[in-house]
């Protein structure tokens, strides 16, 4: 039922893109809702490379060709592979959240791992706004949809993050992302890429930390 309302489902995966098409979709809806989706989101896949898996519908060799030659041409990403995916795999799209537990803030913000430069923001992140940075971003304020913040270490967000934020943009797997409120279109660490569960309450604050854990993001309070 939830596919039927939403129809076609973009998730992330340690991997790359996971493509939830329903079962009642012919090859032309698809490929259409496909295309459409990808030119939306093309900022959040521009330049990565990724693999691309799909459940729901079975499509022949020469319709995976078209689907992924509309990845190609409107994501600006690498696409490496596109095979249909098992049920089996796709628990790790979306990050976990675990029970709340205990994590010294000292261990967390002057880990020895994490010396190196920082670039301070004293100001929200707009919408069209793009931050890239080698080294660690702290943003006092909040991080509005259709900002984005790339830093090839930690990210931390004094404030609301609801856009787009990579850190660990150049590998680092140990790189977190810190905000007083979660709620990003997409948070990406090194590989990995993750959306936040829908339906959380948007007005509590509740500071947050993501990062890697068994090779997929996990999201715990702090």
């Amino acid at each position: 039922m939830e596919n039927e309302k939403k129809g076609i489902v973009f998730k992330g995966n340690n991997e790359g893109l996971v493509i939830v098409i329903p079962d009642d979709y012919d090859f032309s809806k698809a490929k259409a809702e496909i295309e459409e989706k990808v030119q939306n989101a093309a900022r959040f896949f521009r330049g990565a490379k990724i693999k691309v898996v799909y459940r729901g519908i079975t499509l022949t060799p020469e319709e995976e060709d078209e689907i992924r030659n509309v990845l190609d041409e409107k994501s600006g990403a690498i696409i490496e592979s596109l095979s249909k995916d098992d049920e089996s795999k796709l628990n790790a799209f979306i990050a976990k959240r675990p029970k709340k537990v205990p994590v010294s803030s000292h261990k967390l913000f002057f880990s020895s791992d994490d010396a190196g430069p920082c670039k301070f923001v004293r100001s929200t992140v707009r919408s069209g706004t793009r931050i890239e940075f080698d080294g660690s971003v702290v943003v006092i304020g909040d991080v509005n949809p259709g900002g984005e913040i790339v830093a090839s270490g930690n990210v931390i967000v004094l404030g609301a993050l609801r856009g787009m934020v990579h850190a660990g943009s150049e590998g680092n797997r140990d790189s977190f992302i810190y905000a007083l409120k979660l709620k990003p279109t997409q948070i990406r660490i090194a590989e990995a890429i993750a959306r936040m569960p829908e339906g959380s309450d948007e007005n509590k604050i509740c500071p947050e930390l993501a990062r890697i854990k068994d090779g997929i993001i996990e999201v715990e309070q702090v």
